[in-house]
Parts: structure tokens; sequence; C-alpha cells
């Protein structure tokens, strides 16, 4: 089959993120571009404990079906604009996780606390709220995104998290660490204030572990 291989790609990543609790049920939803103007998105509405790598959908970055037999997702709008708009992105996720959602409630940023939010960028920021399945959702997205080079993750208020990567692969360990930083900054405020690390030590991690530096790709 032509499409078998993002099938897979977006079939076995949708796993792995149900496995860590990111996902449930159908909430949350994965995308991969393939560089051809091909773009493999889970299906609207289908339990992910019942989907299999056919029932992923394909469509290209104006989000027009191509290939399968079920509705895109409704989040498509969103992913096909950062695919399209966002340079260098190669897959997205969107995750409902408790954490993203409980902090993406609040409008607060999340600071860097730990590695694991330098890792994406952070802090991280939370979008202006969209309705979800909106056009305008896609739109704040990529407006965060390109005015934060560097940043790999984004709270949508209200909602949950969009994380992007160069792969899909990328993009999921985005999404995993910031669910990492997330729960260390919340269980850290339980017990005390949480201690950002400075510029300086943000500095030195960057160099240590070759990261790029604050509005750098």
């Amino acid at each position: 089959m032509k499409f078998e291989t993002l099938r897979k790609e977006v079939f076995e990543t949708t796993m792995m993120l149900c496995e860590n609790g990111l996902i449930r049920l159908s909430a949350g939803n994965v995308s991969v571009h393939d560089g051809e103007g091909h773009v493999a998105i889970t299906p609207a509405g289908l339990r992910y404990d019942r989907m299999k790598p056919q029932d992923v959908c394909i469509v290209d970055l104006n989000g027009k079906l191509v290939d399968g037999e079920h509705k895109p997702s409704s989040e498509m709008p969103m992913h096909t604009a950062v695919l399209r708009e966002v340079s260098g992105v190669g897959g997205v996720v969107h995750t409902h996780s408790v954490n993203a959602i409980a902090f993406a409630v609040t409008g607060v940023e999340l600071p860097v606390v730990c590695i694991e939010l330098l890792a994406v960028g952070g802090p991280v920021p939370v979008a202006p709220y969209a309705c979800p399945g909106t056009v305008k959702a896609g739109e704040v997205a990529v407006s965060i995104l390109k005015s934060h080079p560097g940043l790999k993750c984004l709270m949508l208020r209200n909602h949950g998290l969009l994380a992007i990567g160069d792969t899909l692969y990328d993009a999921y360990q985005s999404a995993f660490n910031f669910e990492i930083g997330a729960e260390v900054f919340y269980r850290a405020s339980r017990v005390g204030t949480p201690i950002t690390l400075t510029d300086e030590q943000i500095a030195e991690v960057r160099r240590v572990y070759g990261m790029p530096a604050a509005g750098e790709v």
C-alpha cells in the first residue's frame, strides 16, 4: 500500500501516547508529513484501543482527504496549518493529558524548572483561547511557534498540549518531556515553591547538551 509506512508511524506513535496516558479514548490526535504534500492523521471519533493502522487518514496540506475510509480528526485544521506554515516541522502531537489540560486552564506559562522543560524550548507558553477544531486554533498555534523559534510545544488554553518535532518521534518526545516537567512542577508546588533555573544555568545546560540558544533553531 502506498501510504502504509506513514499510517504505521502514526499508529505506533498513537499507541505509545496511549500507553503513557497522554491521550485516551479518542481524545488527542497525531499527524506526520511525508515531505511530499501528504499528511497521515488519526481519524475522528474512533477509539484508539480499536484503531488499526489502515484506519489512519491521508490528507493533503490543505486538509483534503486523499486516501482512507474515515473522516480525519476534527483537529486537522490545526495540524495542517502547523505542518504547512512552520518551517521544519514533520510531526505533530496533540495531547489531552491531565497535566497539560490542568496547566492550560490556568493560562500561566510553565517555567523551566528541570531539563525536560528546557529540552522542549521552555518556558512553555499558553496560546490564547480558540475553539477546538477551528481554523483559529491553528492560527494561534502557528503565531506562537513562529514567534518563539526553538519552541517544541505550547499549551492550548482550556484544551491541552500541542507538540512538534522534525519527525513524529521528536514530537512524541516533546509531549513526553512536557508531561514530566508539568508533573514535577505540580508536585514541587505541593511541598514548596519550585525554583526555576536562572538564565545563566539555562545557558550552561544548553552548552553542555548542545541545545540551541533561545531564539535559534
